[in-house]
């Protein structure tokens, strides 16, 4: 059977030239059009000669050099699997082609001396804006911003996930239909595999395709005792859900940072008040450290504001958590119902710990304890919340918050996280989740 036959173009070779070059065509002109605006909000409508006249004698080569940049970066690709997809590209071909124009400005220095720097700054976010939206436009009416899955089973968890992106599907009946297919975004398996030669195939897709592997949480978690007695090729697939793309890996750390620093600006009264409650209410320490297992199984220190009586876990020893813990203080009680207690994991968020959005970190007992913490949730960073906690109740049953943490894992994202943080805040003040 042949994949996506029916959505193809009947002459894929004659359409795609015209379109790559229109694109090309296109984000030059767009280029030059931004240069020209960044003259115009740094300078006004009279540009000074000395220092336009530098762009009149270099503007063939900037060119040049994003166009090339773009082509590297995959800007004039046939398809592109999402509009984040193509801003991605487009981002990183301005950034790179931005970081050459100023070497090549400065390695001509003498002659193109005068060219501005703040007019490259300026240019990179019109263009950013420009050759995007553009694009995007033309890519859209050409029908070339698609996802293309295959689903293999029943299709079940299209409610936990953001919407996403125009998608087609074509459904299977088996792994090895995939086999000469290499036109392919995403496999979404909602049906047990019961042969090993097609796990062996879906590391292959994934390992060499580059081909998204998604399982629904209920099949995963049918496939735990496999993984965990290390039978079968399935025990590979952990080494690659929890990887991205650096560009992708990149955004969702910039997202951690600036939100982390902006919340600890604007929270720093609450913060201070916080600590003086604590300290003049019982005795003990402000912050409570505990260790956590992290990424690939780090142990690393996480703070939080101290909620329970001094040294709650001497005599009953680690415990889970409840939301009438008898060993939780008056202030303790509060600091939880408004989350103020989980502040300080934003210091851990900044060290590289954890990260905004995540499954929650584990304590290295309960990881030892239990198996299926193991493997795949420890291949991304731990997070302060998650899709079980914007989805879920605080007493939500373990095996069914790990459903949730496998069904982030796969999918995580920028938008994803996006997402997450967003539908947090509402769950805050509903008194939800965690």
């Amino acid at each position: 059977m042949r994949l996506f036959a029916g959505v193809r173009p009947k002459s894929r070779g004659a359409f795609a030239v015209p379109m790559r070059t229109m694109l090309t065509l296109v984000n030059a002109v767009l280029v030059n059009a931004g240069f020209l605006l960044a003259f115009l909000i740094r300078y006004g409508f009279t540009f000074p000669e000395y220092n336009f006249a530098p762009y009149k004698r270099s503007f063939l080569f900037l060119t040049a050099i994003y166009v090339l940049s773009a082509a590297g970066c995959g800007v004039y690709r046939r398809r592109f699997k999402s509009s984040w997809d193509l801003f991605k590209r487009v981002f990183s071909a301005l950034f790179i082609s931005t970081l050459l124009s100023v070497a090549f400005v400065y390695v001509f220095r003498v002659e193109w001396g005068a060219f501005p720097t703040s007019i490259f700054i300026i240019s990179f976010f019109v263009n950013l804006l420009l050759v995007f939206a553009v694009s995007r436009r033309l890519l859209k009416a050409a029908k070339r911003i698609k996802k293309k899955v295959v689903v293999l089973g029943e299709e079940e968890i299209e409610d936990m996930m953001p919407r996403r992106p125009h998608v087609v599907k074509q459904k299977i009946h088996s792994i090895r239909e995939l086999l000469g297919c290499r036109d392919l975004d995403e496999i979404l398996i909602c049906e047990k595999i019961r042969d090993d030669s097609d796990f062996s195939l879906l590391v292959y897709l994934v390992q060499k395709l580059k081909v998204e592997v998604v399982f629904s949480p209920s099949i995963y978690m049918e496939l735990l005792p496999m993984r965990i007695n290390g039978e079968g090729p399935v025990a590979y697939l952990n080494t690659f859900f929890g990887r991205k793309p650096d560009i992708e890996e990149f955004f969702m750390r910039v997202l951690d940072v600036v939100a982390s620093m902006f919340i600890l600006i604007i929270s720093a009264p609450a913060i201070a008040v916080a600590g003086l409650l604590i300290k003049s209410t019982s005795s003990g320490p402000v912050f409570y450290k505990q260790e956590r297992v992290g990424k690939d199984g780090k142990v690393f220190t996480l703070y939080k504001f101290r909620t329970m009586v001094k040294d709650a876990e001497k005599r009953v020893g680690p415990v889970l958590a409840t939301r009438d813990d008898p060993r939780v203080t008056g202030v303790g009680r509060i600091l939880r119902a408004m989350r103020l207690d989980e502040l300080p994991q934003l210091f851990n968020v900044l060290r590289g710990d954890m990260s905004l959005v995540g499954p929650r970190p584990e304590r290295p007992h309960f990881v030892r304890q239990h198996r299926v913490l193991r493997q795949m949730r420890l291949v991304v960073r731990p997070g302060i919340t998650g899709l079980a906690q914007v989805r879920s109740l605080y007493d939500l049953k373990p095996k069914h918050k790990i459903k949730y943490d496998h069904l982030y894992i796969q999918r995580r994202s920028f938008l994803l996280n996006l997402y997450i943080l967003a539908k947090t805040v509402p769950v805050i003040f509903s008194k939800k989740g965690w």
